[in-house]
């Protein structure tokens, strides 16, 4: 490809919304993310070898007409004319993608959307189609067919010899013209990813994303994009143990993280404040140690039903859920529930504090036989309840024990959740413990460098990144902001977007970095709006972080993209916060 140039703190941490209507399971679909990377190789530029394309390859952006198959078109439809280079008004109307594709090649003309436009997809791709019709109701109040034939205008195919090498798993190229729409990818994943990257195209004749109140004057600027991700892991957190979430605004954070092709979910379920997961040997777990939140009220606790409504729903997302119950430290409600996890022996009151209790689990004597019964019971019921790759244990923030009793404990705990078959994630802490080959290590305290991090990864461990200062979206945008913390530092859309996670943390190499995660700790988060509010726009760039290689990072670029998908979320009913960073219209 041709680059062109372009004319109280402490340290750590729908219902009503229109949505897209598929929520069958497509499980697994993120378990290559740490044992596949592209099937084009590419390490370099900080891949780790987990991405699905090479890092190193910076972004096309160009107005000539050289773009992969020149807007041709497949099934029945009749083949277009190769496209005309685009104007420099006809460039500037693709930059409002976010992340930034790896390229975009303008063409002449545009696509308009009408009533009569139908969508066809090749075999085992019909969901996604109703997706997109279902997308494209919500954003422009089209009625569009997803069982359109072969002559279709939009096309969206599953190559079924694997597409081209460059595209990986999670890849698409996105072709458009006059008179067609085609999405094509290896894989289901990589479509949906396609989806998303028109659904940021669509724009009313206002020059809104899909913000026009007619069904009227709905384009999309001719262009072929060709693009896959930096990175196989791209993740957000929902801490719901700190105030409790219902599992509808739970999928309503899904599917907004989706549009910015997130592909994990790792949902934060114990804490000191509740415990949200169903236990069969452990009851009082959730129905006592889930009766409580930050500030009292009622708190909840899912049953094995509605956290299989979830894991479906992200699966549908293209999302693996992550479940953590966060352990030796942070659990102040399963002692409350159940007094003999307590060294003590004795009730412990509900935590309702914004400060941690600074509990923990017994490890010693006779009460640690209670304890690593706990700790087989919790991580099973997790595991059978979320099919996915990967299970959380937790790991930070254990000040109640010595370093031997805690390494002994981690050491434990990641041999418990092996044996039920998962991956274990641990917060960075666990670096000190003798981990296993496979236990990931994911950072966060940029203010206390462990050296046992780094050395871990030496010795080949994978790191997520989620470093406080950058990642962390319960940070407080200034000073005063209404939500949220500050112990890592104020942190404007600016500082989420300035950072590598190749370079975060010192003598780290790129192999070591798996990918990028967004917490989001609920302390003073009491509702789904104060969620996206805290998370948007931060989130979509961190997500850029993420996907599209370091060479396009630009802060200008972005911040004029970003300021682009204002009229999508106004149409969605995503709350956000009007950073004065961003060029809003």
């Amino acid at each position: 490809m041709i680059l062109c140039a372009e004319a109280v703190d402490y340290p750590r941490g729908m219902t009503g919304r229109p949505s897209a209507l598929r929520t069958s399971a497509i499980v697994g679909a993120c378990a290559a993310v740490l044992t596949a990377s592209a099937a084009c190789g590419g390490s370099s530029g900080g891949s780790g070898g987990s991405g699905s394309g090479p890092a190193s390859s910076p972004p096309v952006v160009t107005s000539t007409g050289s773009g992969p198959d020149g807007g041709a078109t497949t099934g029945g439809l009749t083949p277009e004319p190769p496209a005309a280079p685009g104007s420099p008004a006809e460039l500037a109307a693709l930059q409002r993608v976010v992340p930034q594709p790896t390229s975009i090649t303008a063409n002449a003309g545009a696509f308009t959307l009408s009533a009569t436009t139908a969508i066809h997809a090749s075999a085992d791709a019909e969901p996604i189609a109703a997706d997109l019709a279902a997308y494209l109701k919500q954003q422009t109040g089209l009625d569009l067919s997803a069982t359109g034939g072969a002559d279709a205008a939009i096309q969206l195919t599953v190559q079924s010899a694997g597409g081209d090498p460059a595209w990986g798993t999670e890849g698409y190229q996105l072709v458009v013209g006059a008179a067609s729409i085609k999405i094509t990818a290896a894989g289901a994943a990589g479509l949906f990813h396609g989806v998303q990257t028109l659904r940021q195209l669509v724009t009313s004749g206002t020059g809104g994303t899909g913000s026009s109140s007619s069904t009227a004057g709905y384009r999309v600027q001719a262009a072929t994009i060709a693009d896959h991700p930096r990175f196989g892991y791209r993740g957000v957190m929902l801490d719901v143990a700190r105030h409790f979430f219902s599992v509808a605004d739970v999928k309503s954070y899904i599917d907004a993280a989706a549009l910015y092709k997130v592909n994990e979910f790792h949902l934060h379920l114990t804490d000191d404040q509740g415990w949200r997961l169903t236990v069969p040997d452990w009851p009082n777990l959730a129905s006592v140690g889930g009766a409580s939140q930050v500030g009292g009220g009622t708190g909840g606790s899912y049953s094995p039903a509605d956290l299989k409504e979830i894991v479906d729903y992200a699966a549908s997302r293209y999302m693996t859920v992550i479940p953590e119950i966060d352990m030796p430290g942070h659990v102040g409600a399963a002692v409350h529930a159940d007094p003999e996890l307590a060294c003590d022996g004795h009730k412990h009151p509900a935590v309702t504090s914004v400060s941690p209790a600074f509990d923990s689990l017994c490890t010693a004597g006779a009460p640690s036989t209670s304890t690593y019964r706990f700790v087989d019971s919790a991580t099973k019921a997790a595991a059978d309840a979320t099919p996915g790759p990967l299970l959380h244990l937790g790991g930070d923030e254990a000040q109640a024990l010595n370093l031997t009793q805690y390494n002994a404990f981690v050491k434990r705990a990641q041999d418990v959740v092996a044996g039920h078959g998962r991956t274990p994630i641990a917060w960075a802490e666990a670096a000190t413990a003798p981990l296993l080959p496979q236990t990931i290590l994911e950072y966060w305290d940029t203010a206390h460098l462990l050296p046992a991090v780094r050395q871990a990864a030496v010795n080949g461990r994978k790191l997520i990144m989620a470093p406080g200062d950058h990642a962390y979206l319960d940070q407080q945008y200034s000073p005063g902001y209404r939500l949220g913390l500050h112990w890592a530092g104020y942190t404007p859309v600016s500082k989420s977007y300035d950072w590598d996670p190749v370079t975060v943390l010192p003598g780290v190499a790129p192999a070591s970095v798996l990918g990028v995660e967004a917490p989001l700790w609920t302390e003073t988060v009491k509702s789904l709006a104060d969620a996206e509010t805290l998370a948007y726009p931060r989130l979509p760039a961190i997500a850029e972080i993420g996907w599209s290689t370091p060479d396009s990072h630009d802060w200008e670029k972005f911040s004029q993209r970003l300021a682009k998908q204002a009229p999508l979320w106004d149409r969605l009913g995503i709350a956000y916060y009007k950073s004065p960073e961003i060029p809003w219209s």
